[in-house]
């Protein structure tokens, strides 16, 4: 597991994800300066990834104890050793985070997948966000119902083509666990029902699309019919949000 890496490998995974946030965050956000809230911020890809593009000051809040080693390594390679007060993370939630001040943007990457009470957590953002101009930005991916939604080493589709006890033997216990408990089941329209209910304005939204596309004509007869093509085949959201004060 991750958690388990040295220092210097759990760095080269920190910096890996530079060119996926460029593509989906950085058309939507300029840290410049700004401070910044990151939800699910893990190790801190996402904090490496503001810090580099001049961002004052960013936190990171995720539910697991935060291990900042691998992140202060990174930016030390990164040329900015004289950054490493810029930053902190904090182990909590947006529910248990006590007063923070507010934030130009708050970010999340590959988080709210596995949110199960979206709407509540949307709402949960508003005291982080109190002025004209702040925004939100959200990328999730994969959701549950596309082809890698099942988050494992396993074929496409495999959790919707297969049975519980057919998939089960063919996967780590820890990944089993974190399969059956870690995922919410959300779509495209589930996830804007939730923006719609928390009170939010949806400024901008972008779609990936299944990266198993090719294969989907093939396997689709395996799945229940009840499940429709665009849930199936829509693998992950990209997405700005506001409140309407910070319009």
């Amino acid at each position: 597991m991750l958690e388990d890496l040295p220092t210097a490998e759990l760095a080269a995974y920190v910096r890996k994800w530079d060119g996926h946030l460029s593509r989906y965050f950085g058309p939507r956000m300029d840290p410049a300066g700004k401070r910044i809230l990151v939800i699910g911020s893990q190790f801190g890809p996402e904090i490496l990834w503001a810090l580099k593009r001049g961002a004052a000051h960013v936190v990171g809040v995720d539910p697991a104890p935060a291990r900042t080693d691998a992140l202060e390594a990174a930016l030390v390679e990164a040329g900015l050793g004289d950054r490493l007060d810029a930053f902190e993370m904090i182990s909590g939630t947006t529910h248990t985070l006590g007063e923070m001040g507010g934030f130009d943007y708050v970010m999340s990457n590959n988080v709210f997948e596995h949110i199960h009470d979206l709407a509540h957590t949307l709402m949960s953002l508003r005291r982080f966000v109190p002025a004209r101009g702040n925004r939100i930005v959200i990328f999730a991916d994969p959701l549950f119902y596309s082809s890698a939604g099942h988050h494992l080493r396993a074929g496409p589709w495999d959790h919707l083509t297969q049975s519980a006890a057919e998939l089960e033997p063919t996967v780590p216990p820890r990944q089993w666990e974190a399969y059956r408990t870690q995922l919410n089941g959300m779509t495209i329209t589930d996830f804007l029902g939730a923006v719609r209910d928390s009170g939010m304005i949806l400024l901008d939204l972008g779609i990936v699309a299944d990266r198993a596309l090719d294969r989907f004509a093939e396997l689709r007869p395996l799945i229940s019919p009840g499940l429709k093509p665009m849930d199936l085949c829509c693998e992950g959201i990209a997405c700005t949000l506001a409140f309407p004060e910070n319009i």
